[in-house]
């Protein structure tokens, strides 16, 4: 623009001028100005540069790149049992999470999430709680202040056009999809159905584009495969143990461990089936004796149906809407002479979870609602993360929740959610050891959460 505008001076002074030397003058101080304004765009470009490198360090593929997330709630909560004894109380939290992504090169890439989740003032979790701090939990329920490590892992992928993936570490196996679109959050991986603790352990995929050089018909089918292998429990007494015995040396206990399948056979981005089974060997719990114990084995299935938007320009409404339908069985393998759940006796359960995120009646907001219906053996590998009352996934009953979130201004949202459990069973989110008999005399048969909260992230 400025160019046109002084090529038009030159033109007006032409015309203007008296006589050629007039001209020649002119044409002299023009060719300057032009001179000095493009050292000025020029320093403008290398400026412009700078810039972006400091605003997207990542793209540089030589620095870690950090996000912030805080998020502060309160939560009214409150408990019934089925002898009428109530618990109500108001929770006040912080959770922050620190997010670090480094990719030095196209097929290397690592990330780190640490978090601190913590009760406002001091509290006696400790003295009530022993299992609070247990690593598949740690993370996600609130406690102290300590910045504990919610995710350490590295992806390395075999080539541009192979469709391999190898990865390890400390997984992000939490709020994966559904459980994700309650906070507008990207969901992680696997489906949260059946599994959402955090866990140590590797995985191997196949993406699409590997079953695309296979045949050219997986090319729109997203089709993908996901092997997850992990360990829950490890049998070693620790550096120094207090019976003496050598360090690191083995405990009376098996290891825990287990083996997990994602496969998508379908996800054109739009409409998506996703599976899962998964298999887990010597499950832990109390035994009659109250002491931890091995118990037998679990096994898993999981089918979930997805619609991201439906329709094709039908509405803006329904162009904007997620929803699901997703089926869960479970079944434990006691055993010989041990129990689970209970019984001696292999018990299966099913669950079935439907809902949907939907836009609200601004610009800048979405509500949605999730209900979960579980059988009296149904058993989620979840211990109550989802809400400070227990686990909608996991529930052997119903459970009824509804959420609004709204973004205030860019990089600040704030939230509504209210979850009711009605449980008919006992046992919905307990080892698998007597506390998990769903036929216990006293149990809290109804609870409630209601959350407001308000979150920075960046």
């Amino acid at each position: 623009m400025k160019k046109i505008l002084l090529s038009s001076m030159v033109v007006a002074s032409l015309f203007a001028a008296n006589n050629n030397s007039d001209v020649q003058k002119e044409i002299n101080t023009l060719k300057t100005q032009l001179t000095k304004l493009q050292k000025q765009v020029n320093e403008n470009k290398n400026l412009s540069l700078s810039n972006m490198k400091k605003v997207n360090p990542i793209s540089a593929n030589n620095h870690l790149y950090w996000s912030y997330d805080l998020r502060t709630s309160f939560d009214y909560i409150y408990y019934k049992t089925n002898n009428n004894k109530k618990y109500i109380n108001n929770i006040l939290s912080n959770r922050v999470e620190l997010k670090g992504v480094i990719q030095p090169s196209e097929n290397l890439k690592a990330s780190l999430v640490l978090q601190a989740y913590n009760i406002f003032g001091m509290n006696n979790e400790q003295t009530y709680s022993p299992y609070q701090n247990i690593s598949w939990v740690s993370s996600e329920t609130p406690d102290d202040t300590n910045i504990r490590v919610k995710e350490a892992i590295f992806n390395y992928f075999f080539g541009p056009n192979t469709g391999l993936m190898f990865s390890a570490g400390r997984r992000p196996a939490t709020e994966g999809f559904p459980s994700n679109l309650v906070y507008n959050d990207i969901a992680n991986s696997p489906l949260s159905h059946l599994i959402n603790i955090e866990f140590d352990g590797f995985s191997f995929l196949f993406r699409n584009s590997f079953f695309s050089n296979l045949n050219d018909k997986f090319s729109d089918w997203g089709t993908s495969l996901k092997f997850c292998v992990g360990e829950g429990y490890s049998n070693s007494k620790g550096k120094w143990p207090s019976d003496g015995s050598p360090a690191y040396s083995k405990d009376n206990l098996k290891i825990n461990e287990f083996a997990n399948m994602i496969f998508v056979p379908y996800d054109d981005g739009q409409y998506a089936l996703w599976t899962q089974t998964l298999y887990a060997w010597n499950m832990k719990g109390l035994n009659n004796t109250h002491k931890m114990d091995d118990l037998g084995d679990y096994f898993g299935t999981e089918i979930n149906f997805r619609a991201v938007g439906i329709g094709d320009g039908i509405s803006d409404f329904l162009d904007n809407t997620t929803a699901f339908v997703d089926f869960a069985l479970s079944k434990t393998m006691p055993d010989s002479g041990k129990q689970m759940q209970g019984s001696t006796n292999s018990k299966t359960g099913t669950s079935i979870w439907v809902g949907a995120q939907m836009p609200g009646i601004g610009d800048n907001d979405t509500w949605g609602f999730n209900y979960i219906h579980g059988t009296k053996y149904f058993k989620s590998i979840t211990y109550g993360e989802d809400t400070l009352v227990g686990s909608i996934a996991a529930v052997r009953g119903n459970a009824y929740d509804l959420y609004y979130n709204r973004q205030i201004i860019s990089h600040l949202t704030a939230g509504l959610r209210t979850t009711y459990l009605n449980y008919n069973n006992a046992g919905s989110e307990a080892f698998f050891g007597i506390a998990a008999n769903p036929k216990q005399s006293n149990y809290v048969n109804k609870a409630y959460d209601i959350r407001a909260y308000i979150r920075y992230s960046f």
